[in-house]
């Protein structure tokens, strides 16, 4: 399933689709609207437990996680 990161700003997003791609890890950019304005982040598969600390571990901060119903 897939599930969307929620990051602090578009240059994070595009950052953490660079780090993930180095540890071979499928991610894509991308802009949704919420309730609470525009939000960056990125679009996953897999353990997201372990993909938040690759980010972590180079100093991107997963600010929240959506799964792709909770978006409609």
């Amino acid at each position: 399933m897939k599930s969307f990161i929620i990051l602090k700003s578009s240059t994070a997003a595009m950052r953490a689709v660079t780090v993930l791609k180095k540890a071979k890890i499928s991610a894509r950019h991308a802009k949704i609207t919420t309730k609470k304005g525009c939000r960056f982040g990125i679009w996953v598969n897999g353990d997201l437990e372990n993909i938040c600390r690759i980010l972590q571990v180079n100093g991107i901060v997963c600010l929240e996680i959506k799964g792709e119903g909770e978006l409609r």
